[in-house]
């Protein structure tokens, strides 16, 4: 029996489980599919310590109406999936009040300052650093007004002490010659970078897991057998049962089921996003750029140029609508005319989102050997290393890094 079973193979649950290994305890990982192939590959492959502000807030909350009722809109609610989360879609509507919005960012930003450490610390510990581009990201505007409308995000963010630096459009052509079209500014997001590969990323974290005595098993938790206020076992879909002393819950947008399994009401939402992977794309990019006025993320990777973004809520395990990722490759042209996306893959996965944007990080309320890490919404790759760091420290009895109470499971009873 490990010392600690962790739930989810994804980017979390391996760095918890490194984080866990550094502080001598023993474990094994339970995955549902193969390692790292749910969000945790397909994401837009991005490190942003900026990205406190939630995507309810002012400045876009009155696009928001618009974009519910379009299907190529960056939010879309398939009509099927309106009634099963409204409750938890006007939560999220709520959050953007400009006071929530600040607690948000506030309460996000001592993690967000760990993350290039956390991250640099776990790279090298794995030897990889490469797999981390020190090229810092763009954000490009079609004018300024763009930039303006959403102020409040910004000057939030410099508060907070996450710069960036205004750039014109010549300036984003010096820097990005490929990049033609509209676009008449940009910003330079300081300490913002990106992943050259995902996939190899976590990779890499289950082969050292695997490496230091780790064990990783394919198998789909569905319940606990518990006693006492103590999770004693994880039961299977097959049928199978794993004993346990210790449990990290981290299996993303799956986390629901098993929470409530554990008495707990969190409101966590199936956010489908997309991407497009062009693997000989014919432009050359040296950064990650965010194109705010088309609405999606270019992401030069080393399997090639990664075209992701959009947020749909359609539920758990919805049929792929990939007429929304076609269309993040037709915007991409607007920008990139000579792209070239022949041979393209497309992917859909599930973003585990809470109406506020912040993870659960922390104690079951009532087992007190269970630890949970799930609920990262667009910020898991980021928040990676360092939600690993922080579950080790609760298992391991130290005081946290950053207090935690903003994200307690508490916080929605």
């Amino acid at each position: 029996m490990a010392d600690v079973t962790i739930i989810g193979g994804g980017i979390v649950g391996l760095c918890s489980a490194m984080a866990l290994q550094d502080r001598g305890y023993t474990v094994e990982i339970i995955e549902r599919g193969e390692i790292g192939r749910g969000a945790s590959f397909g994401n837009c492959g991005l490190l942003a310590p900026g990205e406190v502000v939630p995507v309810s807030r002012p400045g876009v909350m009155k696009n928001i109406p618009r974009w519910l009722l379009d299907p190529e809109g960056p939010l879309f609610v398939r009509p099927g999936a309106l009634a099963r989360d409204l409750t938890w879609l006007l939560r999220f509507l709520r959050a953007g009040r400009a006071d929530r919005v600040r607690h948000i960012a506030s309460s996000l930003t001592p993690l967000m300052k760990r993350v290039n450490a956390d991250y640099d610390a776990l790279l090298e510990a794995i030897r990889r650093p490469g797999l981390l581009s020190q090229v810092e990201n763009l954000m490009l505007f079609n004018d300024r007004a763009e930039y303006e409308r959403d102020r409040f995000s910004w000057n939030l963010r410099s508060e907070l002490g996450f710069d960036h630096t205004f750039i014109s459009g010549s300036q984003v052509r010096e820097l990005e010659p490929a990049i033609e079209g509209p676009i008449t500014c940009g910003l330079i997001m300081k300490d913002w970078y990106h992943f050259t590969d995902p996939l190899a990323l976590t990779q890499a974290l289950a082969d050292e897991v695997i490496r230091r005595g780790g064990r990783i098993l394919l198998g789909e938790a569905r319940s606990f057998d518990s006693e006492r206020g103590q999770v004693r076992s994880v039961k299977l879909l097959n049928g199978g049962r794993i004993d346990t002393k210790q449990v990290v819950l981290a299996a993303g947008a799956w986390s629901g089921l098993l929470s409530r399994q554990l008495g707990m009401r969190i409101p966590l939402a199936h956010l489908s996003g997309y991407h497009v992977q062009a693997p000989h794309p014919h432009v050359h990019l040296e950064r990650a750029i965010y194109y705010a006025s088309g609405g999606f993320v270019l992401t030069p990777m080393a399997t090639g140029l990664r075209i992701g973004g959009t947020i749909e809520i359609a539920g758990p395990d919805p049929k792929p609508n990939f007429r929304r990722a076609d269309v993040l490759a037709e915007r991409a042209k607007a920008i990139l005319p000579t792209l070239d996306i022949t041979g393209s893959t497309r992917w859909m996965g599930a973003r585990p989102f809470i109406p506020d944007t912040m993870p659960i990080i922390g104690k079951a309320p009532a087992f007190d050997n269970v630890t949970l890490a799930f609920g990262h919404g667009q910020i898991g790759m980021t928040l990676g290393a360092t939600t690993g760091q922080l579950v080790a420290q609760l298992i391991a009895h130290e005081n946290p890094a950053v207090d935690l109470t903003p994200f307690r499971p508490q916080r929605f009873t």
